[in-house]
């Protein structure tokens, strides 16, 4: 067992989950998009990528259609989607029967989980459930709505363009070629690891090539995550807000041939997390230095520049490079001139079992909720995020500095709060009915 029940359900949850491996390419699209704040980021024209009919000015990205630039168009790597409105986007006559800022209308109001599909033979992106959208909501596959009532089911867009950090969609509004095209952009966010995460539950989580992100030398099959590997994908890196750094294992972990014999066993020290590390960002080189004998993310093997022999021969320090989109972390590190490990990681829901490391006086009410819960912290700290999570980890809304938040758009379960203060990072949980 790992150190609290907590886990259990998330390695269940997970598990269950069933996440697949995706192309490269699909994988780009994976994080949180806004439309690129410059002129003719939404635009319409006669034809594909011409927009000479209408086309936002520079001026309203921070002024009319402020509300619109700041959208999210959220692709999570188990293929949902989510439009995230926040409280106000823009609205046309056809929604509201007025122009301007204000509070989203439903269907297209981000309350319906969708999923996303992309075609890398015919180069489109499917987005599917009634009120999903990217752009702008008006624009579907052969028309415009004329009421949010006659909002389709799904919506299908050309790929046009598509980089790491961005992205350029055009989709036909009528047999005469006319087309609205969109540019958008990726959220790329700071390094910030704090929480717990776990081995992607997915064939590739594990993997070792020629070159950084290549995994064509050896990659752990599908069938390892509930099988051989099963203590492996359970194990825990945690990240504290304090700097600390803790590998959980419970009481097994899966053993390698220069530990031991190959297979599930009893950790072996000092790669058994028995002693607390250290974890540093170095934002302008992007990487995260492990520091501690014995602790490590994803295998404790590799080491800069090689691969241990024997556990004796643990470094002391670690350095990986690392990006992190929104709850997917993706590691590699080199180990020689011509190798490299790779790891993806997951964020597990198991922070809130950990409290220990956290600073706790979260007040939640109502609880159980059907619509908003209201935050307060028993020492009176001023609340900078709300993180809040599903039981299998994923991350499904983020709000800065409030203390009164709408779930009404949330399913019925179980939800756990990161709630982040001066004083470091505090944990609970609520019932969304």
């Amino acid at each position: 067992m790992k150190k609290t029940t907590l886990t259990l359900l998330m390695k269940n949850g997970v598990m269950a989950m069933g996440i697949l491996a995706v192309s490269s390419l699909s994988a780009q699209f994976q994080g949180n998009w806004k439309l690129t704040p410059k002129a003719g980021a939404i635009g319409v024209g006669p034809s594909k990528g011409d927009i000479s009919w209408w086309s936002n000015p520079i001026g309203e990205v921070t002024k009319e259609r402020a509300c619109q630039f700041d959208d999210v168009f959220q692709f999570n790597a188990d293929g949902t989607f989510k439009n995230v409105l926040g409280t106000e986007t823009f609205l046309e006559n056809w929604q509201a029967g007025t122009t301007g800022c204000g509070s989203p209308v439903a269907p297209h109001d981000g309350s319906n989980t969708g999923k996303w599909i992309y075609n890398e033979t015919n180069k489109t992106l499917t987005i599917i459930g009634k009120g999903n959208f990217i752009g702008i909501p008006k624009a579907f596959n052969g028309g415009e709505l004329g009421s949010p009532a006659d909002a389709k089911d799904t919506l299908v867009y050309d790929v046009t363009t598509m980089t790491s950090n961005s992205l350029v969609l055009d989709i036909a509004i009528n047999g005469s070629g006319a087309h609205y095209r969109f540019e958008l952009s990726k959220e790329v966010a700071a390094i910030n690891p704090i929480g717990c995460w776990i081995l992607a539950p997915k064939a590739g989580a594990i993997g070792v090539g020629p070159g950084k992100g290549d995994i064509s030398w050896w990659s752990n099959p599908l069938s390892e995550v509930t099988g051989d590997r099963a203590c492996q994908f359970d194990d825990i890196f945690q990240f504290n807000a304090d700097g600390s750094y803790n590998n959980i294992f419970g009481t097994q972990t899966y053993i390698e041939g220069w530990q031991g014999t190959a297979g599930c066993g009893t950790p072996v020290a000092p790669h058994d997390g028995s002693k607390e590390g250290k974890w540093m960002v170095d934002q302008k080189t992007n990487t995260i230095m492990i520091v501690g004998k014995g602790s490590f993310i994803g295998l404790p093997k590799p080491f800069n520049g090689g691969e241990l022999s024997k556990p004796s021969d643990a470094k002391d320090t670690i350095t990986y490079m690392a990006s992190i989109n929104v709850d997917t972390m993706m590691v590699d590190i080199a180990i020689n001139g011509a190798g490299h490990w790779h790891y993806e990681l997951v964020r597990s829901a198991s922070l809130v079992g950990s409290v220990a490391k956290f600073n706790n006086g979260v007040k939640v009410y109502p609880n159980p909720t059907s619509g908003t819960i209201n935050i307060e912290m028993t020492n009176s700290a001023a609340i900078k995020n709300v993180e809040i999570f599903n039981t299998i980890g994923m991350r499904v809304m983020q709000v800065s500095n409030a203390g009164n938040i709408n779930v009404a758009a949330l399913q019925a379960g179980t939800y756990f709060l990161n709630v982040t203060t001066a004083n470091g990072v505090s944990a609970s949980r609520f019932i969304k009915q």
